[in-house]
């Protein structure tokens, strides 16, 4: 009910919207988005769930193969690699 007070709706239109079977017009949408502090492409995309596999690249290759920059430069090989072992063992770190 506050939530949707403050975005000057109903709460049958608010709940509508949590449920999917109504889309806020783009007023709301930026209400919104400032209300909850994301962004609007948040807001729309919030429900895709993981991305698809062919979007999905390997971390480990990307940062020993990849194409970034740190700081406007290019790591060396051995930068490279010591990133991959410093992210290697957070991640096993995590587990």
């Amino acid at each position: 009910m506050e939530i949707s007070k403050r975005l000057n709706i109903t709460p049958t239109t608010y709940s509508r919207y949590e449920t999917g079977t109504h889309l806020p017009r783009i007023e709301v949408l930026k209400k919104m988005s400032r209300l909850f502090n994301v962004s609007i492409d948040y807001l729309l995309e919030n429900n895709c769930g993981i991305a698809e596999i062919s979007d999905v690249v390997d971390l480990n290759d990307f940062i020993l193969n990849g194409k970034y920059t740190i700081d406007s430069k290019f790591p060396t090989e051995q930068e490279r690699r010591t990133i991959n072992d410093l992210i290697n063992v957070i991640c096993k770190a995590e587990k």
